[in-house]
């Protein structure tokens, strides 16, 4: 048994998580109009969150952490110590899985690019929610990076706002 792992990110429609220098300006372009896309009613539903080390590095330039309540897994081999809010992991995606198990977790959010691939390449993935924004970066942080075979995905819902974000949510195969 394991917990329900979820991927919940916004990516250009070229595929790109981040600017090639980590930035994350372009997302701000969105006028939401008072709508989160869903965003509070996911991150209710998680008990924790797994942050690969870029994107943990990206989170800490923020003015204020945004997961406050939530246990924050840092996974990093190169990291030696992360701030009292997370916790940091160096083992492999199954075996912090498992450890999540353990520990109780029911649910939990995934995020960064490689970390994605590696949770997906172990096919501990169930869900996945891409939100993508209507802009094109043509370069930058992918979303996925190589994996060695191929992930059947099934789209269970598809959305498009006013805003022309659209978001689709699979169900991993």
């Amino acid at each position: 048994m394991r917990p329900k792992i979820s991927i919940y990110i916004a990516t250009s429609i070229d595929g790109y998580i981040a600017r090639e220098d980590g930035s994350l300006d372009w997302l701000d372009r969105i006028d939401g109009q008072g709508s989160d896309y869903g965003f509070n009613d996911f991150f209710g539903s998680i008990d924790a969150l797994v942050l690969g080390k870029n994107t943990y590095e990206k989170v800490m330039t923020f003015p204020k952490w945004p997961y406050s309540g939530k246990r924050v897994i840092v996974l990093s081999k190169s990291l030696t110590s992360v701030m009292p809010e997370a916790e940091l992991f160096s083992g492999n995606a199954s075996d912090l899985a498992a450890k999540l198990h353990t520990d109780g977790i029911q649910h939990v959010w995934i995020d960064g690019g490689l970390t994605i691939s590696h949770f997906l390449q172990s096919g501990l993935v169930d869900k996945m929610t891409l939100t993508i924004i209507p802009v094109i970066l043509g370069s930058g942080i992918p979303l996925f990076n190589p994996l060695s075979s191929e992930i059947l995905c099934k789209l269970s819902s598809s959305q498009g706002y006013p805003s022309g974000l659209v978001q689709l949510t699979y169900d991993i195969a």
